[in-house]
């Protein structure tokens, strides 16, 4: 089997089992590995978690503060993707969390990626609505909120009201998308969206969500386009078993082993070390092969 070199882009914000499996799991001669965690992550050491690997090399981006539905989750993603393709010319670039592990062994996902060698997996959903939301106006203390029910929270929501009020309106020639932020892109597209790293920052700098939109915005408006994966309901565009019907997503549980083992996809999301530490493990001894 002919394989090329994969690059994995991971954020986490925190090193737990899970995370340090997801590393044993994905140290393999054709993957290099390039990490991102969360700059609120004190007690991190970089230096020790690249020894671990013994056949990928790992690699570290510049860290910031990760807040949700701020730019920095978008600037996170860009950092690993520059860094990424600094290093070397990949066949694919996948984006996952530090809560993701890999349900098919090394081998098997190179495969898989063969077969659809040159196909974009970005989720794409047309959604102008609640799309116009996020990014029609200035949210301009998001850095600062995140997801918190505080009085931070009403004063961005009334700002961002006073400027829907007076008919502010940014990017009005953009098309906009929006679907999930994790993806498996070629080094094509890759280095294409580093090289659209102004335009990004100033579409996207400032609004909600932005993770779930820039992406899809690009590709969109882009000859790549032409190139997206076609949605399969046995693997999804992503090649990822997420659960939103049980959660947000739903963490995986030892009880859900079984559907794992079945399902055709490649990854699963999400793994959380205190509900589902045997889970892990029983992965690991399955698909370390």
């Amino acid at each position: 089997m002919s394989m090329e070199k994969h690059a994995y882009l991971i954020i986490a914000h925190k090193c737990d089992f899970t995370f340090l499996t997801l590393l044993s799991m994905l140290d393999h001669p054709y993957n290099d590995i390039f990490i991102h965690m969360d700059k609120k992550n004190k007690s991190y050491n970089g230096q020790e978690i690249e020894s671990l690997a013994k056949k990928s090399k790992i690699y570290h981006s510049k860290r910031v503060k990760v807040t949700w539905g701020a730019y920095s989750q978008v600037e996170a993603e860009l950092l690993l993707l520059d860094l990424a393709t600094s290093k070397g010319k990949y066949q694919y670039y996948h984006l996952i969390s530090g809560e993701d592990l890999p349900i098919k062994t090394q081998d098997y996902i190179h495969e898989t990626f063969n077969r659809i060698n040159g196909q974009e997996c970005v989720d794409v959903i047309t959604d102008e609505e609640a799309v116009k939301a996020r990014v029609r106006q200035y949210h301009l203390l998001q850095q600062k909120v995140g997801n918190k029910k505080n009085f931070l929270n009403k004063i961005n929501k009334g700002l961002v009201l006073i400027q829907r009020i007076f008919g502010v309106r940014r990017s009005r020639k953009v098309n906009f998308y929006k679907g999930t932020n994790w993806f498996s892109i070629t080094d094509t597209f890759a280095r294409y969206v580093v090289s659209q790293k102004k335009w990004i920052k100033k579409v996207f700098k400032m609004s909600l969500c932005a993770d779930e939109l820039f992406l899809q915005t690009l590709i969109m408006n882009s000859e790549f386009k032409n190139s997206i994966h076609e949605k399969n309901p046995e693997t999804g565009i992503l090649f990822r078993l997420i659960d939103w019907k049980r959660g947000s997503p739903y963490a995986f549980r030892i009880e859900d082993l079984e559907e794992i083992k079945k399902s055709k996809r490649l990854f699963v999301r999400k793994i959380v070390d205190k509900y589902s530490h045997d889970l892990t493990v029983k992965i690991k001894e399955l698909y370390s092969k």
